[in-house]
């Protein structure tokens, strides 16, 4: 009888004892984020779009992590430890680049999209090519960790965080016009949403 397959996360105690510390990492540093709250005077246009996000967010890491111990017939076989070490590697760039957007924003970042009277339009670091590196970010990190998951089928889970996105960022937009006029506007025009040069 040949023995079902798993992922090296679950045959290599060392490997899983990293991934579960790089989510710990990862949950941490997002919770340190949602602390940021609204300036006084902010109005709140999340017209409901952080929910399409966080239940985004729950189906990729989640359903990644179910699909990657569930489906044995398609697990990584094939130089599973690089394929772990790639999959964090890219998870720790993406999230690198979300902290990144969230510093260049600062009191403006919060998990609700909220706009202020006197916030600018932060056109700097990593804003200075997209409109959304910390979404970006997101997309990164989800696809690094499906990816150390060990499962061929686990990256597709990504699609149900784009999925929030895309009913996010239209929403947001619309709202940053509305709150900050032709300074976001003309920002639209010379700039993407996710990818430099490309979308």
């Amino acid at each position: 009888m040949t023995a079902r397959k798993q992922p090296f996360f679950v045959t290599s105690r060392p490997a899983g004892a990293v991934l579960a510390t790089a989510f710990a990492g990862f949950v941490w540093s997002e919770y340190r984020m949602s602390k940021q709250k609204p300036r006084i005077g902010s109005v709140n246009r999340d017209n409901g779009s952080g929910r399409a996000v966080g239940r985004g967010l729950v189906l990729s890491y989640g359903g990644g992590l179910l699909i990657s111990v569930a489906s044995s017939a398609t697990v990584c076989a094939r130089r599973p430890r690089t394929i772990f070490v790639a999959g964090l590697t890219i998870a720790a760039l993406g999230q690198a680049l979300r902290l990144a957007a969230a510093r260049e924003l600062g009191e403006s970042f919060t998990f609700k999209v909220h706009t202020h009277p006197e916030q600018p339009v932060v056109q700097t670091g990593p804003y200075w090519l997209i409109r959304h590196p910390s979404y970006t970010g997101a997309l990164v990190c989800a696809l690094g960790f499906c990816l150390a998951y060990g499962n061929w089928l686990s990256p597709a889970m990504v699609a149900f965080l784009i999925g929030g996105y895309v009913h996010r960022i239209p929403s947001e937009e619309a709202a940053m016009l509305e709150g900050m006029g032709s300074g976001y506007a003309e920002y639209m025009l010379r700039s993407k949403r996710l990818v430099p040069f490309i979308f």
